[in-house]
C-alpha cells in the first residue's frame, strides 16, 4: 500500500465498531455553482459521533476523499 492510502485508512481507522447512524449533507449554498456534499454519522461504542462527508476529488469530477468531522 502507498503511504496515501495507510494515511487515509488510519484516519478511518477510529471509526471501526462503530454504526452508521444518521445520512449527513453540507446543505445547499448560496452560490449555485458550489458543491453540496454528502456523507453519514457514524456513532462510536462510547456514544461519540463522527460526520464523514464525502468529498469529489480536485478536479471535481469524481470520487475522492473524506473528512471526518466532530
Amino acid at each position: 500500500m502507498n503511504s496515501a492510502t495507510n494515511f487515509h485508512l488510519s484516519q478511518l481507522r477510529p471509526l471501526v465498531g462503530g454504526t452508521i447512524s444518521a445520512l449527513a449533507r453540507t446543505g445547499p449554498h448560496d452560490d449555485a455553482a458550489e458543491n453540496e456534499f454528502f456523507g453519514f454519522v457514524v456513532t462510536l461504542p462510547d456514544g461519540s459521533t463522527r460526520t464523514i462527508l464525502l468529498l469529489s476529488d480536485d478536479e471535481g469530477n469524481g470520487p475522492g476523499s473524506f473528512e471526518i468531522l466532530n
